[in-house]
This record gives structure tokens, C-alpha cells and sequence, in this order.
């Protein structure tokens, strides 16, 4: 075997392990803060960002037009069983979960990616709709880069679907 390629075998050996350590030691998490963004007022007021590193879920006006957006089915519980189901959901996402409003039905998650660790803040919020019904609202958005490759996208569809499924909605397609 060359040396170039035994060269490159070690350094390639000790960028990996290096990497590992630094991955699982938790540095990643200090080297990439997630800061702490105001906390979302969902509304037709609110100021998204220019870059496509974010995406929506929202019902009956509360969010501005968007491209990255989907619209929020109507769930057959009240707002508050909503909230409660979407507390089961966020626990089982592996996030942690940096503000809760039992009142407002409102709260706020930091999910990092899996290898790399950036970090995601992710807003949700129950919000009755009429008797025993109730639509979520979601604010999922990257700290870090110009464009989150659909991760934001998947994330929220992804919490709609379970949403719908725990509380036994119907989608018509």
C-alpha cells in the first residue's frame, strides 16, 4: 500500500473519531446554542422569515399567506384535549420542551437534528374552533442555515398525522 493511502486511512480514522467524540460528549450542543427566540403570537401579522428554513401549520386565519404552510384539519376534541395529545406527541419527539402556558394552550420545544445537532424551535399551540373542536397551530423554523431540506416540513405533517390519529379523525382525501 502507498503511504498517501495509509496517510489518508489515519486521517481519515481521526477526523471520524474526533468527530464521535466531540458528537456524543455534548459539545455540539454548547458549539450551536439554540438562543431563544420571542415566543410565537400566531396571527395574519406574523413575520416569517425570508429564507425557506421554516414551515407552518395554521387554521382560520391565524397565520400570514405562505408558500411553506399547511392548513390545519379541524380535530373532534376540545382545545384543550388537544394540547393535552400534543404534550404526548412532544414527549415521545425527544425534544425538550423550554416553555409550556396551560392557559394560552401554547408551548415550545428544541429538537436537534441527529448527527450534526443543530437546533430547531418548534411553537404549538390547540386553539378552539367551535364546541369540541380544535385546529392546531405550528411554528416549526432552523437556527441555523438558509434552507432545512424539509425537515421542518416532515416534522409538522408528521405531528398532524399523529394528531389525527389519536383522536380518531377522518381525513376525506
Amino acid at each position: 500500500m502507498s503511504r498517501f493511502i495509509i496517510l489518508m486511512m489515519w486521517l481519515v480514522a481521526v477526523v471520524g473519531l474526533t468527530f464521535a467524540g466531540v458528537r456524543f460528549s455534548g459539545l455540539l450542543d454548547s458549539m450551536l446554542p439554540a438562543g431563544e427566540p420571542e415566543i410565537t403570537r400566531f396571527s395574519s401579522e406574523m413575520v416569517l422569515p425570508t429564507q425557506p428554513n421554516f414551515y407552518l401549520v395554521c387554521g382560520s386565519g391565524h397565520c400570514p399567506p405562505a408558500i411553506r404552510k399547511v392548513e390545519s384539519p379541524v380535530y373532534p376534541v376540545s382545545a384543550a384535549q388537544l394540547f393535552s395529545r400534543i404534550e404526548d406527541v412532544v414527549a415521545k419527539m425527544g425534544g425538550k420542551m423550554t416553555w409550556r402556558n396551560g392557559e394560552t394552550l401554547h408551548l415550545r420545544i428544541v429538537l436537534r437534528s441527529p448527527v450534526f445537532r443543530f437546533p430547531d424551535w418548534v411553537d404549538l399551540q390547540a386553539t378552539p374552533v367551535e364546541d369540541n373542536t380544535s385546529q392546531l397551530l405550528g411554528y416549526s423554523r432552523s437556527v441555523y442555515g438558509a434552507d432545512d431540506f424539509g425537515a421542518n416540513e416532515k416534522r409538522l405533517k408528521k405531528l398532524v398525522s399523529q394528531l389525527g390519529h389519536m383522536t380518531q379523525l377522518k381525513v376525506v382525501n
